[in-house]
């Protein structure tokens, strides 16, 4: 098959054929059409059909210079779902800056990047939570995630080849507000602990008993998150009957970092305080060594994506109905994602050595608890046992 013309080509795009193998033939015209325009936009000579003979036969990978189109297939290379979404939600902000006009890679530099930023501080959310006004400009830290997405695929085009440098980004960058004030004191996890601990046992499994319960159980553990949280087993230690029983993790996030290395990871102890025991027995499953802690986060879920999924609606669940128990309560409205940053404080308020928080929510890989890792590793049972009972006492005022 042939096409003499543009004209025959586009003819024979938007023609209604039903032959089965009219797709094949479009797909193959295209992946032509994709060659001719990565040896052309290429810098390893000038155009011949000689060469696009020679990429074709060697399955040529074209070089994707449409800034778009990188964009797109760079996100749905991702492997967290929230991820992807947090790609393509950037990628739809741009389109939109650019009124889906394309732009090669290249030609994003920094001075587009200051107009897109501009733009952006213009842009309504088009999200509207309860008691707020419609209409509401896009927060610092989604306009910060949204340049953080683009700034990493124009990374990724630097390590591919595609542009000889990084576009600044610096003039644009701000800290939101978010990470500076996702933590609660000691004192409100009090006033949510009494809270739990008031109700009897039908009030703790009801959806706001269950949303506190959760939380409180994210805070104890560690400040773990609900992934993790999900992939806990029970084991031998985990009993009751120990005098300093325990359960242990590897952070999902290290673990994925760490994947392609296959790196022997560390692995974090959660000490079980009598508070966590306490929401052990209420929402746990029944302790056998070796079967999941939580089986119900996951569910039915077998795929990464379902599980992600399953995650993320047992989050939702937590913020939904978590929030009119803080407003009585007094407190700030909070998320899981609070849990961690409130485990740190409380221990860092009490004076607990900075690698032992380290260690403690898994950041098994960094220069301190490097350092500090024979130290750590001798770290008695009963030693971990005292610190992670610290975050549900008030720490003492510093004396000046």
């Amino acid at each position: 098959m042939k096409m003499s013309s543009s004209k025959e080509y586009l003819s024979f795009v938007s023609a209604r054929d039903s032959r089965p193998d009219r797709k094949e033939q479009l797909d193959y015209f295209n992946m032509i059409l994709d060659v001719v325009k990565s040896i052309i936009l290429s810098s390893k000579g000038r155009f011949t059909l000689e060469r696009l003979q020679e990429e074709v036969a060697k399955g040529f990978k074209p070089v994707v210079n449409d800034t778009f189109t990188y964009w797109e297939n760079l996100s749905a290379g991702k492997e967290k779902v929230k991820t992807r979404q947090m790609y393509d939600m950037a990628l739809k902000r741009f389109r939109e800056f650019r009124n889906g006009s394309t732009i090669q890679l290249p030609d994003v530099t920094t001075d587009l990047i200051g107009k897109f930023d501009k733009w952006l501080m213009k842009q309504k959310s088009g999200v509207v939570r309860k008691g707020e006004k419609p209409n509401k400009p896009l927060s610092l830290d989604t306009r910060m995630m949204i340049l953080r997405a683009l700034r990493a695929v124009l990374n990724q085009a630097k390590k591919d080849g595609l542009i000889d440098a990084v576009p600044e980004f610096k003039d644009f960058m701000h800290t939101g507000n978010r990470r500076r004030t996702n933590a609660i004191s000691v004192e409100d996890v009090l006033k949510l602990w009494d809270y739990w601990t008031s109700l009897d046992s039908r009030g703790k499994q009801s959806a706001k008993g269950r949303a506190v319960g959760r939380w409180l159980m994210l805070y104890s553990l560690n400040g773990l998150n609900a992934i993790d949280m999900a992939k806990l087993v029970w084991q031998g230690n985990s009993s009751a009957d120990e005098d300093y029983p325990q359960l242990s993790f590897i952070r999902s996030k290290i673990d994925r970092a760490n994947k392609p290395v296959g790196k022997q990871l560390d692995v974090t102890i959660i000490p079980i305080i009598p508070q966590l025991r306490q929401l052990l027995n209420e929402y746990a499953s029944p302790f056998k060594a070796g079967a999941p802690v939580f089986p119900d986060i996951f569910g039915n879920a077998v795929t990464d994506e379902a599980k992600v999924i399953r995650v993320h609606d047992f989050n939702r669940r937590i913020s939904k109905n978590i929030a009119e128990v803080c407003d009585s309560l007094d407190i700030q409205r909070i998320t899981p994602q609070y849990a961690r940053n409130s485990f740190i404080s409380a221990l860092a308020h009490h004076g607990v050595m900075t690698s032992y928080i380290d260690y403690a929510v898994g950041h098994t890989t960094s220069e301190v608890s490097a350092l500090l890792a024979g130290y750590i590793n001798n770290l008695s049972d009963e030693a971990m046992q005292a610190y992670n009972e610290k975050i549900f006492i008030i720490p003492p005022i510093p004396q000046n």
